[in-house]
């Protein structure tokens, strides 16, 4: 490994940090300026990596991201950013099409859109789980170690992002 690769998992790995501790959020602002964070570094590492489809994905998650920071004002509360953010993954898909692999990381991205765009933290931390494994692949087809350790991260973090603030202990009788 040259310096370079090493810069590039370095960022993958920092990036990591801001997706995990995202799911550790629990109001959606939060989340969704730690998801900012992690897609732009996410994004820098997959355009060292070679790897376009990821960058293309990352840049478009960036900006959905904003808006989806944004969602309680009413430019950004409009239900049609969805339909647009997974519209353009769906053709950056194509335009990037690098084989097959490139379906895991859109429709991770396109599962992901629905799953940001809820403002409740606890459907943002369920369905991220159903997301996870198709980033989890394109990670260890694309070479991203900060992607694969990432997404083993995140499925435990939202898992204890839904024990800590979303499962009610039962009343003693």
């Amino acid at each position: 490994m040259d310096f370079i690769d090493i810069l590039t998992q370095i960022i993958g790995i920092i990036a990591m940090f801001f997706s995990v501790f995202s799911f550790q959020m629990n109001k959606h602002k939060q989340i969704m300026i730690m998801q900012i964070l992690a897609t732009s570094l996410f994004g820098v590492q997959y355009f060292m990596l070679g790897a376009m489809t990821g960058v293309a994905m990352d840049m478009i998650g960036v900006a959905r991201g904003f808006v989806f920071y944004h969602k309680d004002k009413k430019w950004a509360a409009w239900n049609g950013w969805i339909v647009i953010f997974m519209l353009m993954f769906a053709v950056f898909c194509g335009v990037t099409w690098a084989g097959p692999v490139s379906l895991l990381m859109a429709g991770a991205m396109i599962l992901n859109t629905l799953s940001f765009s809820f403002t409740n933290p606890k459907l943002v931390r369920s369905t991220i789980l159903i997301s996870s494994p198709l980033l989890l692949l394109y990670g260890i087809f694309t070479g991203s170690i900060g992607g694969i350790i990432n997404e083993l991260f995140v499925e435990i973090s939202s898992v204890i992002g839904l024990f800590r603030y979303d499962i009610k202990k039962k009343p003693k009788e």
